[in-house]
């Protein structure tokens, strides 16, 4: 006996500050499709670009979407016209992290802009909160600013996620402002310091 197909699917967006991202699931939250791409700060054309190739790869679930949410610094103008309910991204790292990693006790999610730090605590009478900050002064160390960096120093995504974290050999980057960082990362390119000495500075 063959299992009855499931009928409704639910999309989540993320409206970021440098890129579009969605995913496509069922009932069960199994991943049907998903899209990631940079936006180039064309937030709405590109969402509607990546739903019309959605339309198209997809056309069956497409019209069996019956949930969509979105999240993401450019969603509250963009939820309205889609008829999509609204989640803070927070909230929304937060409920997954809930549902899919319940052990997790931390969680930092690098933004393109900004960076979230999540702490999820569990009383002595088993009561959980979740502890929130978010950097609100610079964009340093997030997203943007390490793609920025990743290009200066002439390395692939691909090879920066490879790398392993060693301290014999670091040399000073500005922590607190991104605008430094890169101006630091270029006068160690200039001096020929490797790429993943500067990457893991």
């Amino acid at each position: 006996m063959t299992k009855p197909l499931i009928a409704n699917y639910a999309l989540g967006i993320d409206i970021g500050s440098t890129t579009v991202k969605y995913v496509l699931c069922d009932e069960n939250f199994n991943i049907i499709q998903k899209a990631y791409t940079p936006h180039d700060t064309k937030q709405a054309p590109t969402l509607l670009r990546l739903l019309e190739e959605l339309s198209l790869t997809h056309p069956d679930a497409y019209h069996k979407i019956d949930k969509v949410y979105i999240t993401g610094s450019g969603a509250t103008r963009i939820a309205p016209t889609i008829n999509a309910r609204f989640v803070q991204e927070v909230n929304a790292v937060v409920l997954a992290v809930e549902h899919l990693h319940p052990d997790v006790r931390a969680v930092v999610e690098l933004g393109g802009q900004d960076a979230k730090i999540m702490h999820f605590k569990v009383s002595e009478d088993g009561k959980k909160s979740v502890l929130t900050s978010m950097n609100d002064k610079c964009a340093s160390g997030t997203g943007a600013t390490i793609e920025k960096c990743t290009m200066k120093v002439g390395m692939e995504s691909e090879d920066v996620q490879k790398l392993t974290f060693e301290t014999d050999k670091l040399h000073h980057v500005a922590a607190k402002c991104g605008v430094f960082a890169e101006t630091d990362i270029v006068n160690l390119v200039k001096t020929s310091v490797p790429s993943d000495e500067i990457m893991n500075s």
